[in-house]
């Protein structure tokens, strides 16, 4: 059993429910709140692989990770889940339909990494700058995470791009080429 797979049938199964009834963005929005929902209770996967909790107790559970009230699609697909016992798959299945989501919508996910807190000017004049220089119209969502290690510049990524002007890579590949030029002098 492929969880990779599975995941992202009931993902695109889930997307295309949504679409057929309008609701994709609210679903967006409730799969969002599950992922939130795991990174603060961990415990959250323990409760629904638990046995002998229940089938209604689950998936009240999963609409209550989503939100305070859930749309009839969100609903019909938590009992769905619990139906056929895929509720413990339910963290992959969000990432997957967050990402076949972002993919549809043409919605990129950037992240600047710095070691002091960012002003949210840069941010935003960062995501107006990819959204103008790209082709096809993306619209880009900007995280921002501070960290320290760093010491200074900043990390950058989107996607599958990567700019590291961090001042820890810098003293990195200094060191290295120290390294390598007193190596040819013995």
């Amino acid at each position: 059993m492929d969880i990779g797979v599975i995941a992202k049938r009931y993902a695109k199964a889930l997307l295309l429910f949504a679409q057929e009834e309008k609701a994709e963005d609210t679903v967006y929005k409730e799969v969002l709140q599950v992922i939130k929902s795991y990174d603060k209770l961990p415990q959250l996967a323990q409760v629904l692989g638990n046995p002998l909790l229940p089938s209604e107790q689950k998936e009240l559970v999963i609409c209550q990770a989503a939100s305070t009230k859930v749309s009839s699609v969100f609903q019909k697909f938590a009992t769905l889940l619990v139906a056929h016992r895929r509720e413990s798959f339910l963290l992959f299945i969000a990432y997957s339909f967050v990402k076949l989501y972002r993919e549809m919508k043409h919605i990129s996910v950037g992240k600047l990494i710095t070691a002091v807190p960012a002003d949210k000017r840069i941010s935003t004049r960062l995501e107006k700058m990819i959204e103008d220089r790209s082709q096809n119209s993306i619209e880009v969502i900007m995280e921002t995470k501070v960290d320290p290690n760093i010491l200074g510049g900043f990390i950058f990524q989107l996607d599958d791009m990567r700019l590291d002007a961090s001042v820890s890579t810098q003293f990195e590949q200094i060191k290295k080429q120290f390294i390598e030029k007193n190596k040819r002098i013995i």
